[in-house]
């Protein structure tokens, strides 16, 4: 048999500028985005499963569930093992799923799926998902609704949501590039990368990626749009800006010197933890939004 194919679609708008991307149907991720033929984003070949999780959506759960258990209203769930070095559970059920590619235009899509029913998960979470062009790049909107009947035994859902987003400051090497951003605090990890002891200030920005390696968790408390820029020497590069209800973020550097910036609703382990953890009755729903565009100074 032949190689699966993954159903995409190709977004393009021209106005001041010419902006492209492609829209995947495996994880509802960008699999590549450019402005005036220059990248924002890591680029990747069609695939059933983007590489590194490169920009994919999470959920219903970002990062890592510990050990891929957690307990909520009084009941044990233990999840599958999916990050197996480490023994936990990972970036919730949307890697490698295909969603529905359910409307698209010249400039937008929206694609949609069901998550859940799974090992541990009892729950069932309509995920749509909608990408549209701008000027200068893309704008996502994510949301998630509790669609577990509600006379199931398992009605209120926990959730949170984020996004795998990799940088690319228009093809400039990261070791060039300059990394500005809004967090205030670090979440210390252990050595499986979980969250451990009260929250330290971040490290200042800007910082200088040359020969930089992250794996962070950073939080911002203020009520404002959370702002991550990376730009070369030239001032040029790419912004991320998220919606002020994704106040967490994870940084995080791969050995291949690629950046991904995943702003989350809540921090690694919230499922165990209830840290900043959104509960769905059913009926109920949360939205996160977030702007990739170029920055040209």
């Amino acid at each position: 048999m032949g190689a699966q194919t993954i159903p995409e679609v190709t977004l393009r708008q021209d106005a001041d500028h010419e902006v492209t991307a492609i829209i995947t149907a495996s994880s509802a991720a960008i699999r590549r985005l450019k402005v005036d033929e220059r990248p924002l984003l890591k680029s990747f070949d069609p695939t059933p499963r983007p590489p590194g999780a490169a920009n994919i959506v999470l959920a219903p759960w970002p990062n890592r569930v510990a050990d891929a258990t957690f307990t909520f209203n009084g009941v044990t769930h233990q999840l599958e093992v999916t990050e197996a070095e480490r023994g936990h559970a990972i970036h919730g059920f949307t890697w490698g799923r295909i969603f529905d590619i359910v409307d698209h235009t010249d400039n937008s899509a929206t694609l949609r799926t069901v998550l859940g029913p799974e090992p541990g998960w009892p729950w069932q979470i309509e995920l749509t998902v909608t990408y549209t062009l701008t000027d200068t790049g893309i704008t996502g909107t994510m949301t998630a609704r509790n669609i577990t009947p509600a006379d199931s035994d398992h009605g209120p859902a926990p959730c949170a949501l984020g996004v795998h987003t990799y940088l690319d400051p228009q093809g400039a090497p990261l070791d060039e590039c300059t990394l500005h951003h809004t967090i205030e605090e670090r979440q210390p990890v252990d050595s499986r990368n979980i969250p451990t002891g009260p929250r330290q200030p971040w490290p200042a920005s800007p910082m200088h990626m040359n020969g930089v390696y992250l794996d962070d968790a950073g939080f911002d408390s203020v009520e404002h749009p959370h702002i991550a820029r990376l730009v070369d020497g030239d001032g040029r590069g790419v912004e991320l800006e998220a919606h002020a209800n994704m106040p967490w973020t994870q940084i995080f550097t791969s050995p291949q010197r690629e950046l991904a910036v995943e702003p989350m609703t809540a921090p690694p382990n919230a499922l165990a933890t209830g840290e900043d953890l959104t509960v769905l009755e059913p009926g109920e729903r949360i939205s996160v939004s977030w702007t990739v565009r170029a920055i040209n100074n």
